[in-house]
C-alpha cells in the first residue's frame, strides 16, 4: 500500500513496532551515507524508546563510518536470520535489497520510506515516498523530530550528526540541484544538538588516505568526452582498486570529482565489479537520467540514478552513449 502522508506512515510505524519484537533495518545494497546513516538514526531513535533492532548490512560498513560507530551497531547479514518486522530505508524494490532479500518473505510487516522516484514496491509493504525530501534521513527528521528534541544531549547529537551525514551524500556537500529552502532549514534546526558542521564533512568527505587519492586520480585520468564535451565518462576497474589498496567503496562519490566540469551536460562513471560487469552511475543536470538507469533495472533520481550492466567497458560505451544522445 502507498502511503501519502508522513504523519500515517509514523503511526503505522510505531505501531508496528510496538507489535513485534524481533525488528530489522535495512537499506540498499551498496549502502551509501544516506542509507546506512538514517537506519543508524532509526535504531538509536527506537533505542531511546526502549525498542531494540538490528541494521542488517550485506558486509561491514566502511571505516568512513567509524565516527558514527558504523562497525559495532551494524550486523552482516546470515542466510539464518528471520525477523518479524522489516523497515527499508533510502530504497522500496526489492532488486535494490541485494543478498537480504531472503528477509522479506518471512518478515510478517514490511515498511519502506524512500525518497526515490517509485518504482516497483514491495508486495504487501506499507510504503512512503517524497521525492521533494533531501534524503531519507531527513526523512526520518521530519517523522521524529518532537522526540529527539527530548532525548539526552549524546543521543541527540549522535543522531543530527548521522542526520547531516544524509543531507551531505545526497547533496553532495550542497552542490546538487536538490538544495532548496527545507533543506537549510533541517541543517539549521540540526544546530541545536551542538554538531560540529565542518567536523563531520571532514570525517564523511574529506578525510581520505593517500593510496585512495592515488586511486581517484588513477579515475580521473580514463575520462574521456564526447559530442563536444557534453559527455564525460570514466571507469574504474578491480585491478585499480586491488593496485592502490583499496575497497570498493572507494568507488563512492567518485563524480563529485568532475562535478561542474565546463560544458559537460552528462556524466558517466563505469565501476567494474567483475570481468563483464559493471555498476552505473549517472549524473545530470540537463537530462532525466533515471529514465536511462530504470531501462537497465536500476532507478534513482532525475538527475542522479544507478544500474548495473553487462558486457564489456567499450560495449557499455557504446550503449550508454546512443541513450545520452537521445535525450541531448
Amino acid at each position: 500500500m502507498i502511503i501519502e502522508k508522513l504523519l500515517e506512515i509514523k503511526n503505522i510505524l510505531n505501531e508496528a513496532v510496538n507489535n513485534y519484537s524481533k525488528i530489522a533495518i535495512l537499506t540498499h545494497k551498496n549502502p551509501d551515507g544516506d542509507g546506512f546513516p538514517a537506519s543508524l538514526v532509526l535504531q538509536e531513535i527506537l533505542q531511546q524508546q526502549n525498542i531494540n533492532s538490528d541494521v542488517i548490512l550485506e558486509e561491514e560498513p566502511s571505516e568512513i563510518y567509524d565516527f558514527l560507530n558504523g562497525y559495532e551497531r551494524a550486523k552482516v547479514f546470515s542466510e539464518s536470520m528471520i525477523y518479524d518486522l522489516l523497515i527499508l530505508l533510502d530504497c522500496h524494490e526489492v532488486e535494490r535489497i541485494g543478498i537480504c532479500e531472503p528477509l522479506i518473505p518471512t518478515a510478517k510487516k514490511i515498511i519502506a520510506i524512500d525518497h526515490h522516484i517509485l518504482s516497483e514496491p514491495i508486495e504487501n509493504a506499507d510504503t512512503y515516498i517524497n521525492t521533494s525530501t533531501v534524503s531519507a534521513g531527513a526523512i526520518i527528521y521530519n517523522m521524529f523530530k518532537k522526540e529527539i528534541d527530548k532525548f539526552e544531549e549524546k543521543s541527540a547529537n549522535y543522531i543530527a550528526k548521522a542526520i547531516y551525514t544524509t543531507i551531505l551524500n545526497d547533496t553532495d556537500n550542497f552542490l546538487n540541484q536538490n538544495v532548496d529552502e527545507e533543506t537549510f532549514l533541517i541543517c539549521s534546526e540540526l544546530m541545536k544538538y551542538k554538531i560540529n558542521p565542518g567536523r563531520v564533512t571532514e570525517l564523511f568527505l574529506l578525510n581520505k588516505p593517500a593510496n585512495e587519492l592515488r586511486f581517484v586520480g588513477e579515475v580521473l585520468s580514463t575520462i574521456e568526452t564526447f559530442d563536444n564535451d557534453q559527455i564525460l565518462f570514466m571507469h574504474s576497474t578491480v585491478d585499480m582498486l586491488k593496485r592502490n589498496g583499496v575497497g570498493h567503496e572507494g568507488n563512492s562519490k567518485l563524480t563529485r570529482w568532475v562535478k561542474g566540469t565546463y560544458n559537460v551536460k552528462a556524466t558517466v562513471l563505469f565501476s567494474q565489479v567483475v570481468k563483464n560487469r559493471f555498476r552505473i552511475s549517472l549524473r545530470s543536470n540537463y537530462l532525466n537520467v533515471n529514465k536511462i538507469a530504470v531501462k537497465y533495472g536500476g532507478g534513482g533520481h532525475i538527475k542522479a540514478s544507478g544500474c548495473e550492466m553487462k558486457g564489456s567497458l567499450e560495449e557499455l560505451k557504446i550503449t550508454l552513449l546512443e541513450d545520452i544522445r537521445e535525450q541531448l
